[in-house]
């Protein structure tokens, strides 16, 4: 659940905690529905919902959420109740305050809620509520939190390190400057990893400790303002800052696995935008959202057709279209929230999903029509051509921003940069598999195989395989093939015959209809003299042509 303080600029901030006494204020249930059970004294049955029921909580929220519906600033969390005043001055904010307080007590006493009096606070500048401190600056870490990291001895085994990663990850939309040392003591809970603290560890251990300890202060996020994301991928890590009018509304980042590593520096920044409209899901669905990425092709790929582009890049332009997203590129340096958040990524410490296994278990080599003795050789060409292995290290570290710092020898792909991948040693173009130089010859053979034309071999081509120069070769193969030449059954055109010139007008004519903004019409030529007349048709029926040429020729 997401509670949002809808405020444009509150100045001063008031909140009232009360939390409502569990013990008495019970719903009755409703007799029909009600369990019973058996005991040495007889059969019984819950008058009211009793405690210790695993949907007791759930079920206690969903009625108190009922009870109160329509309260203005008033935000339930379980038996937490938070009453915000809010106003440009503190008198103004005390009289929101206290209005929107009677109104609930009022409430309460019509529902029967009982509260708690013990733990009643009034009219309060800050307050810990669902471990954030709220206040009239913005959202702050609670202290409690802070001082418990802070203080907290370095781990002696791996339970304690996961403890301590599980605290960072709930903190982590505080910190825009977690230290990439993480990755360090994420190695740490891995399998088959043996335990040895070494001085990186502590090194990365007490720059936690600091980083935290100087989080930023959130803004309070505004359901009626702009939206913006910043989302960004470096090497090994993805991160994302959410923004409203340039303030910081929540942070996330995470460490990407061995198999995301590998993939096309296009295929990170997407991963990375994805990853962020997803995880602040309550925040960007069902709104625009303008997200920023200093990656130009991320851009350009999401305005071109879906199967443009490669498989995995089709997979998450789908999960993509639920949201209403608009990227806009900007340049590197002003973006240093996002991309200092992928370099200093927090350590993945939940499992990965069944969408997230989709997307690394894509195999390209299973969607196209090729055999896998062609992919294996194509495999070994492409390990001994120059030009791709040059590409390959392009697509996987990122295109220049313009073409002129592009390598000469692989110029020709910048216009499609975007459209390109690599995986399992081969290079793809959408769905198609970038052929080495050294099979182009054996490729458009196989290709004219069967000696379909031209267009028939070039349309079995543009299904499976492309290369530079392919149109123009395998055109230039077809037309020179002398099996083709042999059987081919040429078949040549009619002259044009001349009709007889008429001795007289209106010996010979020719007619024919047409039709013209919507109307139809009947042209008549007369072949002595040249002369044409057009006459409008009610409509095309027989009857009605014939009726008109019977005018125009007696």
């Amino acid at each position: 659940m997401t509670y949002s303080l809808n405020c444009q600029k509150p100045k001063c901030l008031l909140c009232a905690m009360l939390k409502v006494d569990s013990g008495t204020s019970s719903w009755r249930k409703t007799p029909a529905i009600s369990p019973h059970f058996s005991s040495p004294f007889g059969r019984y049955r819950w008058l009211r919902m009793p405690m210790g029921i695993s949907p007791a909580p759930e079920i206690f929220q969903r009625k108190l959420t009922v009870a109160l519906e329509g309260l203005p600033g008033v935000y339930i969390i379980a038996d937490d109740v938070l009453i915000t005043g809010q106003g440009e001055t503190q008198e103004s904010a005390e009289r929101d305050h206290d209005e929107k307080l009677k109104a609930f007590l009022a409430r309460c006493r019509e529902k029967g809620i009982k509260l708690n009096a013990d733990k009643f606070k009034l009219r309060q500048r800050e307050v810990s509520y669902i471990g954030h401190l709220l206040t009239s600056d913005g959202l702050k870490i609670d202290p409690d939190k802070v001082r418990a990291i802070t203080h907290m001895q370095k781990p002696t085994d791996v339970k304690a390190v996961q403890r301590l990663l599980g605290m960072v990850n709930y903190l982590s939309k505080f910190c825009a400057h977690l230290s990439d040392q993480c990755e360090a003591l994420r190695q740490l809970t891995h399998k088959n990893c043996e335990w040895r603290w070494t001085a990186q560890h502590e090194e990365a251990f007490c720059k936690i400790k600091e980083t935290i300890a100087n989080a930023p202060v959130l803004k309070y996020y505004n359901p009626d303002e702009e939206l913006t994301i910043q989302c960004d991928a470096s090497e090994g890590g993805l991160g994302a800052a959410l923004m409203q009018g340039g303030k910081p509304v929540a942070f996330t980042s995470r460490a990407l696995t061995q198999t995301e590593r590998g993939y096309a520096q296009i295929e990170k920044e997407l991963l990375a935008l994805l990853f962020g409209m997803e995880k602040f899901h309550h925040y960007t669905y069902g709104r625009k959202v303008a997200a920023q990425s200093d990656h130009k092709p991320l851009e350009n790929i999401l305005r071109k057709p879906l199967l443009s582009a490669p498989k995995r890049l089709q997979r998450m332009m789908l999960r993509l279209q639920k949201y209403d997203v608009e990227v806009v590129y900007v340049p590197g340096p002003e973006m240093w929230l996002a991309d200092t958040l992928s370099r200093a990524y927090l350590p993945e410490s939940t499992p990965r999903g069944d969408v997230e296994a989709e997307l690394e278990t894509i195999n390209m080599t299973q969607h196209v029509p090729i055999s896998a003795d062609r992919f294996g050789s194509i495999r070994s060409a492409t390990e001994k051509d120059k030009t791709l292995q040059t590409l390959i290290k392009t697509i996987l570290q990122g295109w220049p921003k313009n073409k002129a710092d592009t390598p000469k020898e692989i110029g020709h792909y910048y216009l499609f940069q975007e459209e390109l991948s690599y995986q399992d040693g081969i290079v793809f173009r959408g769905e198609r598999a970038v052929i080495p130089k050294q099979l182009w010859r054996e490729i458009t053979q196989c290709i004219h195989s069967s000696h379909l034309g031209v267009d028939g071999c070039l349309r079995r081509a543009r299904e499976c395989v492309y290369w530079q120069g392919m149109n123009e070769q395998i055109k230039s193969h077809v037309q020179q093939c002398d099996t083709c030449h042999a059987v081919d059954c040429n078949q040549q055109k009619e002259t044009l015959r001349p009709h007889e010139m008429p001795d007289r007008p209106w010996a010979k004519v020719g007619t024919d209809l047409f039709t013209f903004d919507n109307k139809d019409y009947l042209i008549t030529v007369d072949y002595y003299s040249n002369f044409w007349e057009i006459d409008y048709l009610t409509d095309t029926k027989s009857t009605t042509v014939i009726r008109k040429l019977k005018v125009l020729t007696f």
